[in-house]
């Protein structure tokens, strides 16, 4: 993917949050946070330090589209940090070859849910605890996130479907 495209992809899962996902709001508690697809599937070979920097700037522009301040900069910044981390603990016999890109058709689907399940439901307690700013309902906290975590993930995997292509091989 050329760095146009990512950059493409940036503003369009912006535009999306801010203007779809925020608009979204099933039983008052759950609105899909589609954004943090941009972080998920750049690339392998990034250093750690240029997603870091990339997850922050995707977290904080949603934080100022949307009035909410340093919520999702702070979740997506921990997404982009712990990143690296949690491809390494997935366990896989897949080689990560320098054309493979964290997508849908890239990958084995086993490997790529978890990727997104683990990644998507620490950025959603992070974010709904700092939400709440108390750890006194964390059952229900706890609930909102996993539900919130549901309706993301399969938000994802249609994205994945519709708009992305499997790399080239050779």
């Amino acid at each position: 993917m050329s760095r146009f495209m990512y950059v493409l992809s940036f503003f369009l899962l912006l535009l999306f949050q801010v203007l779809v996902s925020k608009s979204i709001a099933l039983w008052g508690i759950v609105t899909p946070m589609a954004y943090i697809l941009f972080i998920l599937i750049l690339p392998f070979q990034m250093p750690k330090w240029q997603v870091v920097v990339l997850g922050f700037v995707m977290g904080i522009s949603v934080d100022l589209f949307t009035g909410i301040m340093g919520q999702h900069a702070a979740a997506s910044l921990l997404i982009a940090f712990l990143r690296t981390i949690i491809v390494s603990v997935i366990p896989t016999n897949i080689k990560f070859e320098d054309h493979l890109r964290p997508i849908l058709w890239d990958m084995h689907f086993v490997w790529y849910f978890q990727y997104v399940l683990y990644l998507t439901l620490i950025h959603h307690v992070t974010f709904f605890l700092l939400d709440s700013m108390s750890v006194i309902n964390l059952f229900i906290i706890l609930g909102i996130s996993l539900l919130n975590t549901v309706f993301t993930v399969l938000l994802i995997f249609v994205f994945q479907v519709i708009f992305f292509k499997p790399s080239s091989r050779y």
